[in-house]
């Protein structure tokens, strides 16, 4: 009940400020749907995820704010499997990386930017943040590491992308329980990511007091 129990605890602590949780969870799912929505996968749907959902059921709402929309705040959603899954080629070839003919002329290294998209080709996207970037789980490696997907990657920059923020999804939420799921208050998640290339400084102001666990 890893899982569970994070969000569960996160939500009592936050209730102990008096603050209103949104915590809804889909039906749960059984051995057999979980399997069967691998089997039916185009990117392959990682260990780790797919025993997210067997805890957590068929989808995830999991919110907070102390006002109507002031921060800080958290607001975190995982869609229903058959969803999230790209069950072919034609669900995933409109994204930049699948498209064997682009160049990528706005990056400062093309050739970085071409492995970069072959690379992503491998990640599989199960939470997005409204503006187009996603967390994602790299299913090139067991157990599979979580990455920061920033949406206009594509779009100047050095030509990577894939900031790691965890080992591992149990690590990643884990981790961002500490600080009860908010989002930075800044909204953009590059604001808080160590230097070096690996992780999130959850010790950072843009995740504020009393909304730590303790």
């Amino acid at each position: 009940m890893a899982y569970l129990e994070l969000f569960e605890r996160v939500a009592d602590h936050v209730r102990r400020q008096g603050v209103k949780v949104r915590f809804k969870r889909g039906k749960p799912l059984s051995a057999v749907a979980i399997d069967r929505a691998r089997s039916q996968a185009f990117i392959p749907i990682p260990t780790a995820l797919a025993e997210f959902y067997a805890e957590i059921g068929d989808g995830l709402e999991f919110g907070w704010s102390m006002k109507r929309g002031d921060k800080p705040l958290a607001s975190h959603e995982i869609f229903k499997i058959a969803d999230i899954a790209p069950k072919s080629f034609e669900d995933v070839n409109w994204l930049t990386e699948w498209k064997d003919d682009y160049g990528f002329p706005y990056t400062d290294d093309p050739v970085l930017a071409k492995t970069t998209a072959l690379r992503m080709r491998k990640w599989f996207r199960f939470a997005g943040e409204g503006n187009g970037d996603t967390f994602c789980l790299d299913t090139a490696a067991n157990p599979s590491p979580v990455l920061f997907n920033k949406h206009d990657w594509y779009d100047g920059g050095s030509g990577d992308n894939g900031h790691k923020v965890a080992d591992s999804l149990l690590q990643f939420y884990s981790e961002w329980a500490q600080v009860c799921f908010q989002l930075p208050s800044s909204l953009y998640w590059p604001s808080v990511f160590r230097e070096g290339g690996v992780g999130i400084d959850w010790s950072s102001a843009e995740f504020q007091e009393p909304f730590r666990l303790p």
